[in-house]
């Protein structure tokens, strides 16, 4: 749940973690004085983890290397050729785990 920030007449300032469908609220929860909702002008977002942003540390040619290996998975399975395709999966699984 999201925390808003409130300013009340007499408390001052607090913080509410409330639903995000819920109404905001109009006394102070300490005081029972008017309150008005406040509008954060510092909101920080933090992304964890790789692939988020275009400067992540990954090959140029990655995509290329990919669309490759999926090609020959896909050649071998318009032949028919089941265990082909299954060799050719299964070695494209190997070179993503390694990073291609």
């Amino acid at each position: 749940m999201p925390t808003y920030d409130y300013e009340c007449e007499k408390c001052g300032r607090f913080e509410m973690m409330q639903k995000i469908t819920a109404p905001p609220l109009e006394t102070c929860p300490n005081c029972g004085s008017p309150v008005r909702k406040l509008v954060s002008k510092n909101v920080a977002i933090i992304f964890k983890g790789s692939g988020f942003y275009t400067t992540d540390n990954r090959q140029k040619d990655y995509a290329r290397k990919l669309n490759k290996e999926r090609q020959s998975e896909s050649e071998a399975l318009a032949d028919g050729d089941i265990e082909s395709f299954l060799a050719e999966s299964d070695k494209t699984d190997a070179k993503l785990a390694e990073g291609l």
